[in-house]
């Protein structure tokens, strides 16, 4: 005799099997968006990070030509001067090159300046560009440990940041002139505070050289 045939014991083994499917469906979904919400947001940060490091740099060279602008020493422009004014905006946390210092190095730097009565002046502008730009610093500091604190946040997240989106991705730049730094590089290149030397040049090695005021 055959067996019988059993309809309704298939259609349960059906019914359990697209249940499977359709909550792997499901699953699958879910883990998408979740992707790709955190893809989203690299590109926030990426896109923020990007944006301050260029204005950190653009608030250094503004700072040293608006000297020149604020006290009308356009004819006294120097690159001697402009190290000066840089190495004294760069100097963070450090106690040399303020008050009778630096206008010393100033006069060293251009001697012409010497019998221009301009120092309270000169002074009150360097002093605020200082803390301008030590303020920019912090906040790409800032900035930072909250991308670096999201990337590594939880095991899950932390797991499909770095290994589905590849954080810190290609998004991440650091621009300095034609040079762009990507990714892992861009990172600790924008890690890198800059202390003295021109703009490019530090912003490329983040060396510092004391100034010496003879």
């Amino acid at each position: 005799m055959k067996a019988a045939k059993n309809p309704q014991g298939f259609t349960i083994v059906g019914g359990v099997v697209l249940a499977l499917l359709v909550a792997a469906a499901g699953a699958g979904l879910a883990l998408y968006g979740y992707a790709n919400a955190l893809r989203s947001q690299d590109v926030s940060w990426s896109t923020q990070l990007n944006a301050q490091y260029l204005a950190n740099q653009n608030y250094l060279s503004n700072y040293v030509s608006g000297f020149y602008e604020q006290l009308g020493l356009v004819k006294y422009k120097s690159e001697k001067l402009d190290q000066v004014l840089l190495n004294y905006a760069k100097a963070r946390g450090e106690k040399g090159a303020v008050g009778q210092a630096f206008l010393a190095a100033v006069v060293e730097a251009v001697p012409d300046l010497k019998g221009l009565n301009i120092a309270d002046k000169m002074l009150a502008y360097v002093q605020a560009g200082r803390e301008g730009y030590r303020a920019t610093q912090d906040k790409l500091l800032d900035m930072l440990k909250g991308y670096d604190a999201w990337r590594e946040d939880g095991y899950v997240q932390s797991l499909i940041v770095a290994k589905v989106i590849g954080v810190p991705s290609e998004r991440l730049e650091a621009r300095i002139g034609d040079k762009v730094w990507r990714g892992k590089e861009a990172r600790e290149k924008m890690y890198t505070i800059v202390l003295t030397s021109d703009t490019k040049k530090a912003y490329e090695t983040g060396t510092m050289e004391p100034l010496q005021v003879k």
